[in-house]
């Protein structure tokens, strides 16, 4: 048991029990309640063990002299436990017997005193309902009046008055499959679920107009290195219900094993920050922003090139050709002296090539991801941050195309 303090919840064990006691009340009467708690803590707890034994006990007499449920057997053994001095000697040896007898005091007085009226206890971060079947495509409203564009991610803006014009319209997603966490050990067959859900890209002026056997998977746009088109949520419908949420078919789940293994993004669709909200986020995950290139016109400053520079030794890895994972600090020496000769080495010749008439664009999918470098007569160079390369394969084409076919 962790002790911080001499209260009677101050230590691991109250706490934990504390959770355990909203079960145990809030699914069950009182006298039910307390046989499912003595048969848990009598497996798991030693009465012997006074340590143990006073943070549990005291803590639920106090749960239920806080809740008006309180009853005479287990106030009357609170008492009897303080008065005997149960569990007192591990503060008399560690020089807290003055501090521990204080808090009793007030403890005793406490649930001796007359209690408040029973009051209705709830587990309102719990959510046991498995909600919608998997498969099920839902068609649900975004909620964007009063709200600015706030996607939690650096994209690309749109104007204001484009986000505010999709309120009350809608976008689609599939319910997968939900994730269970048993959480109580009173009531092991309770369950804290969340459900993984499937966003498609698109949105729609109503469900009518949607044909659910050609939606495309949206993309979260997060730094993560694959692409992340679900998200979590938690297991209630009430959110779903504040926006009107219609069921518009359903088919086999579209997450596949190897997307399952990515952690997937947590979304509240009640979330509404300073700083983000979840109809900015998701608008920014359905929306095709598609590819632009975006020339510099001005000079390439030392900032910019060191980008490139930067980009370039990341991608082809040159530097790191041959050498084994650094173990002693001459590995790591050397490692760092190859990397610092790479960029010196890609400065001088990014820095020769612009002199001589390369032109640079910076390549934007829905936020800056890379550069494009193209010199007179050869390929275009693509160079991509490390955690865009997910999109190598959407981007080296477009790039091609505009560049290689059209400004030779």
């Amino acid at each position: 048991m962790g002790t911080w303090s001499a209260s009677i919840t101050g230590n691991d064990t109250a706490l934990d029990m504390i959770e355990e006691y909203k079960v145990a009340f809030s699914y069950f009467d009182v006298p039910t309640g307390l046989q499912k708690l003595d048969k848990f803590v009598r497996g798991n707890f030693d009465e012997s063990d006074e340590d143990e034994w006073c943070a549990y006990f005291y803590s639920l007499a106090d749960f239920m002299w806080k809740n008006g449920i309180l009853t005479d057997e287990i106030r009357d053994k609170a008492v009897q436990m303080v008065d005997s001095d149960f569990g007192m000697e591990t503060w008399i040896e560690a020089h807290c017997e003055k501090q521990r007898r204080k808090e009793l005091a007030k403890f005793r007085e406490k649930i001796t005193s007359p209690q408040c009226a029973p009051k209705k206890i709830k587990i309102s971060h719990i959510h046991p309902d498995d909600i919608f079947e998997d498969g099920e495509v839902i068609a649900i409203r975004l909620k964007t009046a009063g709200k600015k564009y706030l996607p939690h991610f650096p994209v690309d803006p749109i104007p204001d008055e484009k986000f505010l014009s999709y309120d009350n319209k809608y976008v689609i997603i599939q319910k997968a499959y939900s994730k269970e966490q048993h959480f109580s050990g009173v009531m092991p067959e309770l369950c804290d679920r969340t459900a993984i859900f499937v966003l498609f890209k698109g949105i729609y002026d109503s469900p009518e107009d949607v044909d659910i056997t050609q939606l495309e998977k949206a993309d979260f746009k997060c730094d993560d290195p694959e692409s992340v088109s679900f998200f979590e949520h938690e297991s209630s419908m009430f959110q779903f219900k504040k926006r009107g949420y219609k069921i518009i078919g359903k088919m086999a789940p579209r997450l596949t094993p190897a997307e399952e293994s990515i952690m997937a993004n947590f979304l509240h669709l009640g979330d509404d920050h300073l700083y983000s909200n979840s109809d900015s986020r998701v608008i920014a995950a359905v929306l095709d922003y598609g590819i632009i290139l975006k020339e510099y016109v001005d000079e390439i400053d030392e900032e910019d090139l060191m980008d490139l520079v930067r980009a370039e030794v990341l991608h082809k890895r040159e530097y790191a050709r041959g050498l084994p994972k650094p173990q002693t600090k001459e590995d790591f020496l050397e490692l760092r002296g190859r990397i610092n000769q790479a960029k010196k080495e890609q400065y001088d010749a990014y820095r020769e090539i612009l002199d001589n008439g390369a032109k640079v664009y910076e390549i934007h999918y829905a936020y800056p991801i890379g550069y494009a470098v193209k010199v007179p007569d050869e390929p275009a160079k693509i160079l991509l941050r490390e955690s865009d390369y997910k999109y190598r394969d959407i981007i080296e084409p477009f790039v091609h195309e505009q560049l290689d076919n059209h400004l030779k």
